[in-house]
């Protein structure tokens, strides 16, 4: 029967898709039976099938993780702060402006 999707409970599920995206059976051990009955209840609501909603909660954790890797809250917590301290050393210079800089540096950048 085409997109029959069935699961067995035991301390894991096994999920047969046919003609879905997976075309072999997946088993996932370890489950917490909790959050597998929310999933699927959720799935149910949402009016997906439980491949779609166990595909879309595999995507979004991979994607949590790399935005993790790529941004390390503690690390950039700790970089601003350094920033900030060493922003409040900085003072301003009344005999420098860097309005006259870029005016050079655009100067010298212009062809002749």
């Amino acid at each position: 029967m085409k997109g029959i999707t069935s699961m067995t409970f035991y301390t894991s599920y096994t999920i047969v898709s046919k003609g879905g995206h997976l075309d072999s059976t997946v088993v996932i051990k370890d489950v917490d039976e909790k959050a597998f009955r929310n999933l699927k209840g959720e799935a149910a609501r949402a009016g997906l099938k439980l491949g779609e909603a166990a595909s879309q909660a595999f995507r979004l954790w991979i994607q949590q993780r790399n935005i993790q890797r790529v941004k390390d809250i503690d690390s950039l917590k700790r970089a601003a702060e350094v920033m900030d301290r060493n922003r409040s050393k900085l003072t301003t210079r009344e005999d420098w402006s860097t309005v006259e800089v870029i005016r050079r540096w655009r100067e010298l950048r212009r062809p002749s």
